[in-house]
């Protein structure tokens, strides 16, 4: 079993596994799992078996009420899968991950036809906008809720996609769009945009999960290395492979890196591997 083959299974299975709430209800009537995602997904979703974490944090430091719990416990989740894999759940269990594997493969398309958008891909402001994702999670997540009590979470394009959505759709007629609604839905339509347009847009720019977990793969017990003295820079891995669009030849444990080992699969060498230590 190849390793791109191992990685859908994984991703398959987590993303059954994050929308199990509806057999959980079935089963036990009024049960919940009192678990947050390690990962990026909404709990608004009708299926959903736990919460988000980033919903947590936000209710935690609402207008200045500290609920430590409710503070630390998603950042103790977090902390627990990047001390192991870093950025890996992003790469191998993340369900909006999955979602753009599918929608990376129009993304690469689109770049090879519209040089424009590979010529973004590589403006040297490009690396700057990767530090959005920390703005998003520290300024939306953390402080306004704090200091305003406006919450990403009721425009996150996610929540609209597996919660606004799928909730209208099983309640007809019923259904009553709150005051953020047309907001949120301008920003999942540029959510679109971007993952139709970026390989891994999301990911490299945006996610506030991805923040929490990128300074983890500094110290993770699993990364990717190279063997710099027996590659070629032939940069097929950087080029062609890297969906998260990394200089994998001198990467010293990227960041941005989701370990999804794409790069391992293109090496003509085999001088790429996973490591753990």
């Amino acid at each position: 079993m190849n390793l791109r083959f191992r990685r859908l299974i994984s991703q398959v299975v987590f993303f059954f596994s994050a929308n199990l709430g509806f057999k959980i209800e079935g089963i036990f009537p009024g049960l919940k799992t009192g678990f947050c995602y390690p990962f990026f997904y909404c709990h608004a979703c009708p299926s959903a078996t736990a919460a988000c974490p980033l919903r947590a944090i936000e209710i935690g430091v609402y207008e200045g009420k500290w609920n430590w719990k409710l503070i630390f416990y998603p950042i103790l989740i977090i902390s627990f899968v990047g001390v192991i894999s870093g950025r890996g759940v992003c790469g191998w269990a993340c369900p909006i991950g999955l979602l753009q594997r599918v929608t990376g493969k129009v993304a690469k398309k689109l770049k090879k036809k519209q040089p424009f958008l590979k010529k973004l891909g590589q403006h040297r402001l490009e690396p700057y906008l990767r530090y959005l994702k920390y703005i998003v999670f520290i300024g939306l997540v953390v402080v306004t809720p704090i200091l305003v009590g406006f919450m990403f979470t009721d425009i996150c394009p996610v929540g609209y996609l597996v919660g606004t959505i799928p909730i209208s759709i099983l309640n007809p007629g019923e259904f009553s769009p709150n005051e953020f609604f047309y907001i949120a839905l301008v920003i999942f339509i540029l959510f679109i945009v971007l993952i139709f347009t970026v390989e891994r847009g999301w990911c490299r720019y945006l996610c506030p999960i991805g923040a929490m977990l990128a300074p983890f793969n500094k110290v993770s017990k699993y990364q990717v290395s190279v063997d710099k003295d027996q590659c070629i820079h032939c940069n097929i891995c950087s080029n062609e492979a890297c969906p998260m669009g990394i200089d994998v030849p001198n990467m010293e444990r990227d960041p941005e890196c989701i370990l999804c080992g794409k790069c391992i699969e293109a090496c003509p060498k085999d001088v790429i591997k996973f490591e753990g230590r």
